[in-house]
């Protein structure tokens, strides 16, 4: 059955209720506190469809659903609605249900749904102060094939590289071994040591999975995902990587306009990990939130954080999960903060020196850095350039095939309908052949 995506639709079916039902119940709220109300199905209609209620329709709402008012205030709309999902224990069992969440064959009705304000800070603050159980030994004596073990391994490595590359069958590859390895995670017949092997490459899969769907703009299904790796390494002892799948978590939530939760996130992640390149990722991303929330001395503490991490980092060191992290991640994502900032000629010295020391490799990446430049060169007044750096970005895009990159260049042109400078015209043109 296909879903609306909106929570209220998602809610209603959860109730098997009618946009009639739900209108009915709500009259009949107001009804009870004497009053009349004319909510009716094209009100709720207009709600799932962009429309926020006003405040005497939600405080009926909440009413109806037995939700605090207060809750109302702390969350706002959509968010307050209670449909949003909860993270699981930091237990064997949790883990595991966590794990059986992205086996789930479902369709994306939840891409708009993820997990609320409390309950994502709530997944970092427990993993920050849980330790792992020891898993339980094998039910029937039988131990896994051992040699399966060392190829899913050594596979999850390969994939895992070869994922950054353009349109291949990569992402199906590695749902396929990840839901090997989740199988025989719930078969329960290894040793610990086998147990911790198997969570380890559980939890690099379920990464790797995650950014998959977050740059296909699959939300939900990446924040399901990324929430698997957290249980998954955790139960493999592996704090780095969680502490990495948490801060990919927090980026999210920047990238989703939720600054403050990104850092409450990335306050938890922080506690665990001694790594200097993890670190230095965690730094950069504490930036960015704090850039959006115009808070400069935050960020740049976090930035100066990040550049002294980074010179701290060696390579026989580094967690596999972090070997990517480098000094062009560091300017190019600084030259971001300083475009939030209000800067926009450090922001395009910083991304422009970024973009140079980038690894050619990572172009989903590039053309998120070469949006940016875009979008400073546009505060400079210099269409010539932005449009330059705007039709790169969109062939680059386009050529990985990643929905949220695309988006993102394409959002950034929709924006220049309004201007006339001959670049930015032949520009708009360009990218409707090739949008088209």
């Amino acid at each position: 059955m296909e879903m609306d995506r909106h929570p209220l639709a998602y809610l209603r079916w959860q109730r098997h209720w009618s946009m009639d039902d739900l209108a009915r119940l709500l009259r009949a709220q107001a009804g009870a506190l004497g009053l009349r109300s004319g909510i009716d199905r094209n009100r709720i209609w207009r709600w799932e469809h962009g429309t926020t209620p006003d405040a005497d329709s939600q405080l009926l709402l909440a009413r109806l659903l037995d939700v605090p008012a207060t809750v109302i205030a702390q969350l706002r709309w959509p968010l307050w609605l209670p449909v949003f999902e909860q993270p699981a224990a930091f237990s064997p069992s949790g883990s595991r249900a966590a794990l059986r969440e992205v086996q789930v064959n479902r369709m994306d009705r939840r891409s708009f749904l993820v997990f609320s304000s409390s309950a994502l800070v709530d997944l970092a603050a427990n993993w920050a102060r849980i330790e792992p159980s020891h898993l339980c030994h094998a039910l029937d004596g039988r131990g896994i094939d051992t040699e399966l073990l060392n190829w899913l391994e050594q596979r999850a490595g390969e994939l895992n590289a070869m994922a950054c590359g353009p349109g291949s069958p990569v992402p199906a590859l590695i749902d396929a071994h990840l839901h090997t390895a989740i199988e025989l995670i719930a078969q329960d017949r290894c040793t610990l040591p086998q147990q911790r092997r198997l969570h380890a490459v559980t939890a690099a899969l379920a990464h790797r999975a995650g950014w998959l769907r977050f740059d296909a703009d699959r939300h939900a299904d990446a924040q399901r995902h990324w929430q698997a790796a957290v249980h998954a390494a955790h139960q493999a002892g592996d704090r780095d990587l969680a502490a990495v799948a948490l801060s990919d978590l927090a980026y999210q939530a920047t990238w989703l306009a939720r600054p403050s939760d990104a850092l409450r996130v990335l306050e938890h992640a922080s506690s665990r990990t001694r790594t200097p390149a993890v670190r230095s990722l965690l730094d950069v991303r504490r930036a960015r939130a704090c850039a959006v929330l115009k808070d400069r001395s935050g960020t740049t503490h976090a930035l100066a954080s990040a550049q002294n991490e980074l010179e701290h980092m060696r390579p026989e060191s580094t967690p596999a999960v972090v070997s990517w992290m480098s000094v062009a991640d560091v300017n190019a994502d600084a030259g971001r903060c300083w475009l939030d900032l209000g800067d926009p000629n450090s922001a395009g010295t910083a991304i422009g020196t970024g973009l140079v020391e980038l690894d050619p490799r990572r172009a989903r990446t590039k053309a998120v850095f070469l949006t940016y430049r875009a979008e400073g060169a546009l505060h400079r007044h210099d269409a010539a350039a932005a449009a330059a750096d705007a039709r790169t970005a969109l062939d680059t895009a386009l050529d990985t095939g990643a929905a949220r990159c695309i988006d993102h260049v394409s959002a950034l042109i929709a924006r220049l309908d309004k201007r006339s400078e001959r670049p930015i015209v032949e520009l708009r043109e360009y990218a409707h052949a090739r949008l088209a």
